[in-house]
């Protein structure tokens, strides 16, 4: 007995080797390797390889407004990137909604083959796929194969189609490809397919709703990018018949846990994406672990600091220079190429802003007028955050000049504006302050597409601030929503123009508006005013009139009000340059026949951009995309469907840069949103 219970104490030494994991192979990433002190960057790691595990699911494709098509009726509906006809074509960097992982790697877009497959993009060059087994290094690969055979999409009478629309919201959005009612080639049976991408889980399902081909090899599950490893639905590999149709199938990734140290300048330590804000050299490390089956992997990145300047970025009559990194939530500096100061932005309020900010800021040799009849100092400066930028809330920080208040003094009086401070102890001159922020996209006051906003020393939470050690003027406001943003002063004094009455009434979906005034000086300007929130406004008609002429009543109709509710004001301006304000009509006006939603992303690479948009009945449309000077880049007349909408920009052909893309309807006004190509 002894010598048994010897013999089982051995067998686990003898008949059971160590457990050896696999690794991972962990990349990793910075967008700049290089920052300067106060700055930060993003970081982004992957780990490969990765499975998916198969799950069978209930059968419930998500139902398609069918509004965006790539092919229909045997018609290409979107320009192909490859393949001369509807039986072998690729459309490549189709924009995603969302970044997707797919095999633990990132991607903005894909590729739609009308063989039955989704690639990401830039995957693959030729469609192929006809009779392939999975895994399989001949292309396509990288692809998700919702039915990979030899389909047809060519010729007269194929009333298959190939759609794909966004459903849900943030953070939970769906994009769905679909394949419905497609031929097999040169045989019978047709098949109805969709694939369904789910944001911020990663997980592929892969609906079949009919499959009547029945002599074709057909491929159904997920492959890797080098075509080594795939994850099939049993008995779809390269067969002929498939069964239990209608069915479904959830393809679900292995969880990959991220941890990165040191935390010291990391905005959090678990998680693909980091930003990353040290103050003195630091390598990063990465270590990956996949929580389906243990394997391991690690990746080192270093950053390197160049010191900050306490110079204010620019040079008089230069350039516009921008920095376009993420922000931290404690808060970023941003620079230029020298470290040199242009604004600080510390993400607060209701709706903190996150990711990416161009921050730009361009010095003119002097004060100007810049087109309109206020005087600005020459800093000017734009912020755009990448996402959200309408409604992003933030404190921004924004630096002048003595030397740059003085200059706009010298030009002050004869533009009928008050003096800036002329030093730290002058109170009168800091109240005259007046940071003016133009809402939407542009170049300059007189060309934002969105209303003005005013901030002065009467605004809780302005602060405006002269530091004695950098010998400079900083400026901090809470913003709800970036764009541009100019300083200038309050107007002078009293007003030659008395107000008798200002009212108006709605005729026929346009706004009626009267007044009359009386006054003094030789002539009156009238700016008719238009807001959306009554809070800002924009000038939407001019007027001037003389002594005599201020005797009689005056009128203007606002052909095209805003949809809901419009606020009118008139601002009367004497010949001394003096301001006053009349009180506030509004009108309201119930109709609106369409609605831009925005360009995704408004940040493009190499990948197109879809432009977004909600109309209230089926028309023509014209779609146009202009740079910053207004020259014309293309025009696009598309055919508008009632509800949602979605159209392709195509961008490869433009050079890095801003871009307004402005849809026009008849009797409409026009509608614009900013695009930027790197």
């Amino acid at each position: 007995m002894k010598k048994f219970y010897l013999l089982l104490l051995l067998v686990p030494v003898i008949f059971f080797p160590s457990t050896i994991f696999a690794q991972l192979t962990v990349t990793a990433a910075a967008d700049n390797a290089t920052i300067c002190l106060g700055s930060s960057t993003g970081i982004s790691a992957s780990a490969t390889p990765l499975s998916y595990t198969i799950a069978s699911i209930a059968h419930n494709p998500i139902p398609s407004p069918e509004t965006d098509f790539l092919v229909f009726d045997g018609t290409a509906q979107v320009p192909q990137s490859y393949g001369v006809n509807m039986d072998e074509a690729i459309w490549n960097n189709l924009a995603l909604p969302f970044a997707f992982r797919y095999y633990g790697v990132s991607y903005n877009a894909i590729q739609v083959s009308t063989n039955g497959w989704i690639a990401m993009a830039g995957s693959n060059t030729a469609p192929g796929g006809v009779g392939v087994t999975l895994p399989n290094a001949a292309a396509p690969n990288n692809a998700i194969h919702a039915i990979t055979a030899d389909l047809d999409f060519s010729g007269i009478g194929n009333i298959g189609f190939i759609d794909y629309f966004v459903s849900g919201t943030a953070p939970n959005r769906k994009f769905v490809v679909e394949y419905v009612d497609v031929k097999f080639f040169n045989t019978t049976g047709t098949a109805t397919v969709q694939v369904i991408l789910s944001e911020t889980s990663n997980i592929i399902e892969i609906h079949t709703s009919a499959c009547t081909n029945t002599n074709r090899g057909k491929a159904q599950g997920v492959e890797n990018a080098n075509g080594t490893v795939a994850a099939v639905v049993s008995g779809r590999n390269n067969s002929t018949s498939w069964t239990g149709v209608p069915n479904a199938y959830r393809f679900t990734p292995d969880v990959i846990n991220f941890t990165w140290s040191p935390a010291t300048g990391l905005n959090t330590t678990t998680g693909p994406n980091v930003i990353a804000s040290p103050t003195v050299n630091t390598t990063y490390t990465v270590n990956a672990v996949n929580a389906s089956n243990g394997q391991t992997g690690s990746q080192t990145v270093a950053i390197s600091i160049n010191s900050a300047s306490y110079t204010l970025a620019g040079t008089a009559g230069g350039a516009s220079i921008c920095q376009n990194i993420s922000v931290t939530p404690g808060g970023t500096y941003y620079r230029d190429g020298n470290c040199n100061l242009i604004a600080y932005v510390v993400p607060a309020g209701g709706n903190p802003v996150s990711n990416s900010i161009n921050t730009c800021m361009q010095l003119d040799t002097g004060a100007t007028k810049r087109g309109t009849t206020d005087l600005y100092a020459a800093r000017k400066y734009d912020l755009e955050p990448i996402l959200n930028p309408v409604a992003s809330t933030a404190n921004i920080t924004l630096y002048y000049t003595q030397a740059e208040f003085n200059n706009f003094n010298t030009k002050a009086f004869d533009s009928g504006h008050r003096a800036l401070p002329t030093g730290p102890a002058d109170a009168m001159g800091i109240s005259n302050l007046v940071l003016r922020q133009f809402h939407g996209t542009g170049t300059q006051p007189g060309n934002y597409t969105g209303s003005t906003e005013d901030f002065t020393t009467s605004n809780v939470n302005f602060i405006v601030n002269w530091n004695a050690t950098r010998n400079w003027w900083e400026l901090t406001i809470p913003v709800n929503g970036f764009s541009g943003f100019y300083l200038t002063s309050k107007k002078a004094a009293t007003l030659a123009i008395g107000l008798d009455y200002f009212r108006g009434v709605q005729t026929d979906k346009q706004h009626a508006l009267q007044w009359k005034v009386n006054c003094t000086s030789a002539q009156v300007k009238f700016e008719i005013e238009r807001s959306a929130n009554g809070q800002q406004y924009t000038a939407i008609r001019q007027l001037t009139a003389t002594q005599a002429e201020c005797s009689q009543a005056f009128n203007y109709t606002d052909a095209q009000p805003l949809p809901g509710a419009n606020y009118y004001r008139i601002k009367m301006t004497d010949g001394d340059g003096k301001v006053a304000y009349t009180n506030v009509v509004l009108l309201t006006l119930k109709t609106s026949r369409f609605e831009m939603l925005g360009v995704y992303p408004n940040l493009v690479r190499n990948e197109n951009a879809i432009l977004k948009l909600n109309a209230e009945e089926k028309t023509m449309m014209t779609i146009q995309v202009t740079d910053l000077s207004g020259r014309v880049m293309s025009r696009t007349v598309v055919k508008v469907q009632a509800g949602q909408n979605q159209f392709l920009l195509p961008t490869s052909n433009l050079a890095a840069g801003a871009y307004f893309v402005t849809a026009f309807l008849p009797s409409e006004k026009a509608q614009t949103v900013r695009l930027v190509k790197q």
